[in-house]
């Protein structure tokens, strides 16, 4: 492209500077003509001897390049001032592509027809990456849920049959020093996990794969806040325990996903529920700062040692807990908070634990 400019810029200089000149010679030619017609005619005493001058010569070489030199100048400003639009806009438009791909939207292309310059390439190839990763995923995304659907169905059905077993021998009152319904309630309850791990399993790798993010709308704090407290606040009554919500009094809005808000707020609810001893208070609070929402939990039980912070966030199944639980409350939560450009922080409340949500505000 550089190469090209130049040449045409040589041209156009070369071009109007030789018109420019011959038109100027032309208007010498002129004047000589007359002279000789004035003299012949006897109206003129004397013929120029020295029609040209050379310094009228030098000064019109001189203007012809500076005419010339002024319009390639300006010419060739608006041919790389809309060569760079173009390249710009095509450089926006892979920007576009790759932030949409980050977020989770793999089918956006920047629709290159054809290739040519670099720019072109670039955008072909991206499209050609894209289209390949998306393939990808789609096919990886249907093994996992295929086989988490194949899983779940023998599982609920091994729930159903458990059930009526139960039901069975419960009527017929079987009395035995081995109670096969109280093997069968454990059975149910082990059975019972399987599935929560699956819709959890499920729920996280919907969550971390982006797809959420494509339905994301201006959600008001207040509400989930409210929707924490409407639920949770006789919960924690019944188990002993005191729950105190700060609901906000004005909207506060989040760009996001208020399903999956309220489901990392009740995960972390819910732990400290579970582990916290009856007489426990927990505190959800939130406040401003920064251009950020803060989420806060606290509560005054056993807390977490410094060594499991670490991996308390990892998607791990602890099989020795008998609490009811998976492990993976606090996976679901980091997810979330990843998918809305969150962070999350634990902190010691000496006794307790004090975790703690930023989100960007709109």
């Amino acid at each position: 492209m550089f190469i090209t400019v130049s040449i045409i810029s040589l041209l156009l200089v070369s071009s109007i500077t030789v018109s420019y000149v011959d038109y100027h010679l032309g208007e010498v030619n002129d004047e000589i003509k007359q002279n000789i017609e004035a003299f012949m005619h006897g109206t003129a005493i004397e013929i120029d001897k020295e029609p040209i001058d050379e310094n009228d010569v030098i000064d019109t070489l001189v203007t012809g390049f500076i005419l010339s030199g002024l319009l390639v100048v300006l010419l060739s400003g608006v041919i790389v001032a809309n060569i760079s639009k173009r390249n710009q806009e095509k450089i926006d438009c892979i920007e576009r592509v790759l932030k949409s791909a980050a977020e989770g939207n793999l089918s956006a292309r920047t629709a290159v027809s054809r290739q040519d310059n670099d720019l072109d390439r670039i955008g072909c190839s991206v499209d050609d990456m894209l289209s390949q990763l998306q393939n990808v995923v789609a096919a990886m995304s249907d093994i996992s849920t295929n086989i988490a659907h194949e899983l779940k169905t023998p599982i609920t059905r091994l729930q159903y049959h458990l059930l009526k077993l139960d039901n069975i021998l419960i009527n017929k009152k079987v009395n035995n020093k081995c109670c096969p319904s109280e093997q069968l309630a454990l059975a149910l309850k082990e059975s019972s996990r399987l599935a929560e791990i699956f819709n959890v399993l499920l729920r996280i790798s919907q969550i971390e794969s982006g797809v959420r993010k494509q339905q994301f709308k201006p959600i008001d704090v207040a509400a989930i806040i409210g929707s924490i407290a409407d639920i949770y606040v006789n919960v924690a009554d019944d188990a002993g325990m005191t729950l105190s919500v700060n609901e906000p009094k004005l909207p506060i809005l989040l760009q996001g996903d208020s399903e999956l808000i309220i489901q990392q707020l009740a995960n972390l609810v819910e732990n400290s529920l579970r582990y916290c001893p009856r007489g426990s208070e927990l505190f959800l609070s939130f406040h401003q700062g920064k251009g950020c929402v803060f989420f806060i939990m606290e509560d005054n039980g056993p807390g977490i040692s410094e060594q499991e912070k670490e991996r308390v966030f990892e998607r791990r199944i602890n099989k020795a807990r008998n609490d009811g639980g998976i492990g993976m409350g606090l996976s679901l939560v980091k997810a979330v908070a990843e998918l809305h450009k969150g962070e999350v922080k634990l902190y010691d409340c000496n006794p307790g634990l004090r975790v703690e949500i930023c989100y960007p505000q709109i």
